[in-house]
Formats: structure tokens, sequence, C-alpha cells
């Protein structure tokens, strides 16, 4: 539409969306919008619930390797708009982005068989001045009215962050990785993170709470990474 036909209130919002737009240039991933993170309609288009999966092996939940693990659930693979949206949230800054995801977590998560929700925390060598999955495990919170305790966790002085790390590297992390408070004792803890790719992080957390005297329910991440670790290939080539 034309500007001399906008009404003085739709064209002053025009106006600040540009002048938004040039300050802090950004836009929907996936309609393209701008001046704007993402559109909540978009958002919902970019994920849908994936069948749970075993937080340990990676395999489908409920078949026999998956004794005594616990369910994972991602809201989509990581690709297309859904891996858009997490890059955004992860590396471009779009904090605003991470109650939105984490609410749609929430909404999607088919369980409330918990007490607490536990981000995987950030590690202290990381240059992010925010950390995403607790944004997400907020929003988590704010659907299913859970506690969501973000110190519950923390790394290992000698364990490097997993940022630039290649699958082989990922997935020698070992299983006391992390430590957990113990604030643990006796309850059942959701984990949050933003990427399954080998679930060694996952892996950790789990054996912090339960070292720790707690439960883990279930996890949930924003999406899953598949990757083959037959396939010696595809292991530098792992990373985000």
């Amino acid at each position: 539409m034309r500007a001399d036909k906008l009404s003085p209130r739709n064209l002053i919002k025009s106006l600040t969306e540009y002048a938004a737009h040039f300050l802090w240039p950004q836009h929907c991933p996936v309609c393209g919008r701008i001046a704007v993170s993402h559109c909540p309609e978009c958002l919902e288009s970019a994920v849908s619930l994936l069948p749970a999966y075993c937080v340990c092996c990676g395999g489908r939940y409920g078949v026999e390797c998956c004794y005594g693990s616990v369910p994972c659930y991602s809201l989509a693979l990581h690709e297309g708009e859904a891996r858009e949206f997490i890059l955004k949230l992860k590396y471009r800054n779009a904090r605003d982005l991470g109650l939105p995801m984490g609410r749609l977590m929430g909404k999607a998560l088919p369980t409330s068989d918990f007490d607490l929700i536990v981000p995987i925390p950030l590690h202290k060598k990381s240059a992010r001045a925010y950390n995403q999955t607790e944004l997400l495990a907020l929003g988590i919170a704010d659907v299913c009215g859970a506690t969501c305790e973000a110190g519950a966790l923390g790394w290992r002085a000698d364990i490097g962050t997993q940022t630039g790390k290649n699958l082989r590297e990922r997935m020698s992390m070992p299983d006391n990785a992390l430590r957990a408070a113990i604030s643990m004792l006796n309850k059942r803890v959701l984990l949050v993170d933003d990427v399954y790719t080998t679930g060694g992080t996952l892996r950790a957390a789990k054996n912090a709470v339960e070292s720790a005297g707690g439960h883990v329910a279930a996890a949930l991440v924003w999406t899953r990474r598949i990757v083959s670790a037959e396939n010696e290939r595809t292991w530098d080539a792992a990373d985000i």
C-alpha cells in the first residue's frame, strides 16, 4: 500500500519499523518481515514435535536398549526454518526469541510429570552474553508452571565448551562432565537443551542429577541433529 493511503497511525507504525530495522537489522526467517525477530505464526509453522527417542542412545524410545533411560523430545529436526530460529537465538543476539520458543516447547511437551526444569548451563569459557537454553527453559516454565532452576547444573572446570568441537570430540565427553546441586535430591527433573547432536551433554546432565539423588523424568530440546556416528567422513563436519 502506498504511503499516502496509509492512516497516520499505520504510517507512523511503518516508519517506526523501518527505523528499527535500520538501527538493528533483523527479519523473520520464514516470511521475511523486517524489524522483528519472528512472527508468532511463522515460529509455530517451523516446528512439529518428533517421536520420543532415548536420551542415552538416540534410538527410538521404548525399545530394549532404552531400559533405565528417559525419553527425549525435539520440536523439529535441525534443518530449515527451525534451525534458523535456534541459530538466531544462539549466535545473532536475538534473545527475545528465547521465551516464545520456550513456550512453544512447553505447549508441545506431552508430559508434566516433573518438579523442576533444569537447563544445560553456559560454559564459563563461552563468550556468549546470555544462556539461550536458560531462556528456553524459562519459556517452558511459563507454560508448565514448574520452577526453573538455572543454577542447578555446572560444568567441571577442566571440561571445555562444546562449540566448535567435531562429532568425535562431542562423543568423548566424560559422563561426569557436569555436577548438580544438592537441591536435586528427590526431585523429578526436566532437562532442557537447545540442540541434540550426540546426546553427550544430556547424558552427562542425567548422570549429574542422578548422582545428586534426583531423577530425570524427560528431556526437551528445540531441534535434533541427525548424524552418522558410523561414517567417520561426517565427523569433522558435524558441528553447529
